[in-house]
């Protein structure tokens, strides 16, 4: 693995060469802006004061609608030219022609996927101490540090879904729809399946459930850090990371 810190600062310098992550960041700042405004607005009613509130946390971001959806449409941007572009290059051929393995390659390019993730989430800290020092608002600090955890796990996730599908096709259009259709079905079509089949008493609701992202969101928003939640968030990270290594060693791939 020696390789992999190399190989990670190419990529994040490709993703600063072009637009694509500066107009993925300035959405986000945007989305952060409001979702802080309404939070504001909650605090500020006279009815509502910050011990009132339990879960401040999931009106900033685990209830935010505008935020879930900003994350279906970055992370499928962000991950689609991981290894579809360097497929449709060429230039993968040439990586891995050098002293550098596949499991290399697929674990630089998520990482710096990762952190590309992250500095998304940048904004939504920033704000806090504002709140923090100005309007001597006191937060729980655990909802936030479950949030802050549960959602690099998560992205963990997320982004090894976005390498998976970016490894299976020269064409970045492809990867960014299949990435955004499986993050689609596990953050909506969970969310509603559950609420459908909770109302007519299915065994297996619960299941569907703990299965849930949205929901799973909210028990961070609330300081509860199921460790069964985060360990399903690395495990699907690995299985997938695995099949995106195998791509690359497959015949077709190296032919």
């Amino acid at each position: 693995m020696r390789h992999v810190p190399t190989l990670v600062r190419r990529e994040l310098g490709a993703y600063f060469l072009g637009p694509m992550a500066w107009l993925i960041l300035l959405g986000f700042q945007a989305i952060a802006w409001l979702n802080f405004w309404d939070l504001v607005e909650v605090l500020a009613r006279p009815q509502v004061g910050l011990s009132q509130l339990s879960d401040p946390m999931v009106t900033y971001i685990s209830g935010s609608m505008p935020f879930w959806i900003a994350m279906m449409v970055a992370i499928p941007a962000l991950t689609m030219r991981l290894l579809a572009e360097e497929k449709r290059s060429g230039t993968i051929e040439t990586l891995l022609t050098v002293p550098i393995s596949e499991t290399e390659v697929v674990t630089a390019k998520w990482a710096a996927g990762v952190i590309m993730y992250l500095v998304l989430l940048i904004p939504y800290a920033l704000y806090l101490p504002f709140l923090y020092y100005q309007a001597e608002f006191h937060f729980d600090l655990g909802p936030i540090a479950a949030l802050s955890i549960g959602l690099t796990t998560m992205g963990m996730m997320f982004i090894s879904i976005g390498v998976f599908f970016s490894a299976l096709t020269r064409n970045q259009i492809v990867a960014a729809i299949g990435t955004f259709v499986v993050m689609f079905l596990m953050l909506m079509l969970t969310f509603l399946g559950y609420r459908y089949v909770a109302g007519r008493g299915a065994v297996w609701a619960e299941a569907l459930k703990f299965c849930s992202i949205l929901y799973q969101a909210y028990g961070f928003g609330v300081g509860q850090l199921d460790l069964r939640v985060l360990a399903m968030h690395l495990s699907v990270a690995i299985f997938m990371l695995y099949l995106a290594v195998k791509v690359l060693q497959s015949r077709e791939d190296r032919g």
